[in-house]
Order: C-alpha cells, then structure tokens, then sequence
C-alpha cells in the first residue's frame, strides 16, 4: 500500500518559493537560513509552541517559523506570522490575538523579520 503525502505539496511550494530569493536581494542570507531549517525531513522540522512566540516576541513582530507552529499555550501580542504549517488550535489563537497569518511573500517584503526556532 502506498502512502499519499498530502503535507508535501505545501512544503514543496514554501521551499520553491524560498529558492527564488536572488543572492542580491536583501536579507538573503536570513532567507538562504530559513531554507535550510525548512527542508529538513519532517521528524527533524522545528515545531513552535504559541507559548513561546509569547515570550520571545514583542507586540507588532514579523515572525517566521521554518516548520510547524502549533496550539499550546496563550498568545497575546498582535504578530505577523510566516510558517510552513499551522494547527487548527494555533490559527484560531493567533486570530484571536489580533495577529496576522501572513504567506511567504508578503513576509519577504517586511523589515526585520525573526525567525524562532
């Protein structure tokens, strides 16, 4: 029996659309690093915790997250956030929050953005 791998097409776009980022282009080494932590292997993918997006992050912060944000915790500040992935928990808590569930483009074109790993 063959397995399908639904999660692999949105990871696929995320990686093409991170290796489109000119050499030139600003913040390409911060790009160049986010590649790398995304194309890992799934079981090696960073996954983020709403709880420490709280701590490590102030009100209005671009943030992106090179795997999985997910659920557990509160989140109180308004964020612009960047991930591969996001449970169902996380996107109704960051929507709650006043945050901003952002795609890879638009986040590309933010100033200083961070990345929490």
């Amino acid at each position: 029996m063959q397995k399908r791998n639904i999660e692999k097409t949105g990871v696929m776009e995320w990686l093409d659309e991170l290796s489109k980022v000119g050499k030139n282009e600003k913040n390409a080494k911060l790009w160049d690093y986010v590649y790398k932590l995304a194309s890992r292997p799934k079981r090696r993918r960073i996954a983020v915790n709403l709880s420490k997006l709280q701590k490590h992050a102030q009100s209005g912060d671009n943030v992106i997250v090179p795997g999985k944000v997910l659920g557990g915790g509160k989140l109180s500040k308004e964020l612009n956030i960047t991930a591969v992935e996001y449970s169902h928990d996380a996107e109704e808590k960051i929507k709650k929050a006043n945050g901003k569930i952002l795609g890879l483009q638009e986040m590309r074109k933010k100033e200083n953005v961070r990345i929490i790993i």
